[in-house]
């Protein structure tokens, strides 16, 4: 009797596993916006990153923009002549790509930012945009200078603009660049556009939800916080109260650091596919919630943080910023009824993509709506694709099957309506 039991289980078992996955419908709708140029082609910069050797890797991103120099560097890295020419030959090898470039505000004066902006005038790299200094919330607690409260930030940011603006009156100014950190992170934003709206032409923040040590289903829960972020903040631009000096202004949105962890000596969440999963999701977010620039941090090599580590391995966040390349556009409304599957859409000449992400640690499949025409390229990331490949898999099948998207994988589907 025992024996029967144990193969009737075997039975059903087995038509378990056969049985095939029920397609979700995913819906693609109308047009929602252009995609920004800028915005998910930017990453974090700095001189101690290696460049050379690492080319045609970097060369196959798409990068669009820099911002130098990267983090907390930004207020320690006085922007001197030789550092600037370090700069120009690591900026040639990456493509000429636009500079987003920080003035030092903790211990430099507008003076020195003008003498930098004129040094690269003279060396020939262009400055696309100004950001001046580097997450000033944090100033009181990590740099021991409780004095940098938003008035006082405004007060110099006021400065800072003024002495730049004397140069080149068509330069963005960008700030505050807040932290991570939530809720003071967000209350020094919120503070600083209601007295200052009215000069700051990007308004910028980062992103850092978790310090490695979060369940993987607590740090991938985290992405969802990102839109809710953008629309959040873009919302304050154009209301009177809360930005009652700028709100008839434009202004603009950027993120100018992001990553799952904000702790660099930890490699947890920030090089495995945990890492890629919650920046392919946040990344969909971006594009298409219409964000004008993010930088991803970093490009290459600060301990846990960079798509290339200092020995050369190459991560699976690299591999998402490489599917991702020509994720360029029209950003399309898509429809998905299906728990931690999100997916996000963008047209363009070369026909439409669809990124998928499964956070979920079960098997799904979609069905796309309306039918592709002939075959599609569907490209795949997870850990056992990694692991075989080290990179993601591409196939091709027939667009009317269904997308097989496995649990916790990053899914690029290209095809022609």
């Amino acid at each position: 009797m025992k024996v029967w039991l144990f193969l009737l289980t075997l039975a059903f078992s087995a038509v378990a596993l056969a049985s095939p996955l029920t397609a979700v419908p995913l819906r693609v709708g109308a047009a929602q916006g252009e995609i920004s140029p800028l915005a998910i082609t930017g990453v974090n910069y700095g001189i101690m990153m290696r460049v050379v050797g690492f080319e045609e890797y970097f060369g196959a991103l798409n990068l669009r923009a820099i911002r130098f120099p990267p983090g907390n560097q930004a207020d320690e890295m006085l922007l001197t002549p030789a550092v600037l020419d370090a700069l120009k030959m690591q900026w040639e090898l990456l493509g000429r790509p636009q500079l987003l470039l920080v003035a030092n505000l903790f211990e430099a004066t507008p003076e020195d930012a003008v003498a930098a902006a004129r040094y690269l005038q003279q060396i020939g790299i262009p400055i696309s945009a100004w950001a001046i200094g580097n997450e000033p919330d944090l100033f009181a607690t990590n740099r021991g200078d409780p004095s940098w409260t938003p008035e006082k930030y405004c007060e110099r940011f006021r400065a800072y603009r003024e002495a730049l603006m004397a140069i080149n009156p068509d330069w963005p100014i960008t700030g505050p660049a807040v932290s991570g950190a939530r809720p003071g992170g967000e209350v020094f934003l919120r503070e600083v556009l209601y007295r200052c709206g009215d000069v700051i032409d990007i308004l910028t923040w980062h992103v850092y939800p978790t310090d490695g040590t979060w369940s993987d289903e607590a740090a991938l829960a985290t992405s969802s916080l990102v839109g809710q972020e953008i629309n959040r903040f873009r919302s304050w631009l154009t209301d009177p109260v809360m930005n009652p000096l700028g709100y008839r202004r434009d202004i603009r949105l950027a993120i100018t650091e992001f990553g799952l962890s904000w702790r660099t000596i930890s490699f947890r969440h920030l090089e495995d596919m945990t890492a890629a999963l919650w920046l392919a999701d946040t990344l969909g977010q971006i594009a298409t919630l219409g964000v004008d620039e993010s930088y991803y941090f970093a490009l290459q090599g600060l301990g846990g943080h960079g798509l290339i580590d200092t020995a050369g391995w190459v991560r699976p966040t690299y591999y998402v910023f490489a599917m991702l390349a020509d994720f360029t556009g029209t950003a399309l409304q898509v429809e998905l009824d299906a728990p931690l599957l999100t997916a996000y859409a963008a047209s363009n000449e070369r026909g439409l993509q669809l990124l998928l992400v499964n956070r979920s640690t079960e098997d799904k499949a979609v069905v796309v709506e309306p039918r592709l025409e002939g075959s599609i390229e569907v490209k795949t990331l997870n850990d056992e694709l990694f692991d075989e490949l080290l990179a993601y898999r591409v196939t091709e099948q027939a667009a009317a099957e269904a997308v097989m998207v496995p649990a916790r994988s990053v899914i690029l589907v290209r095809g022609t309506p």
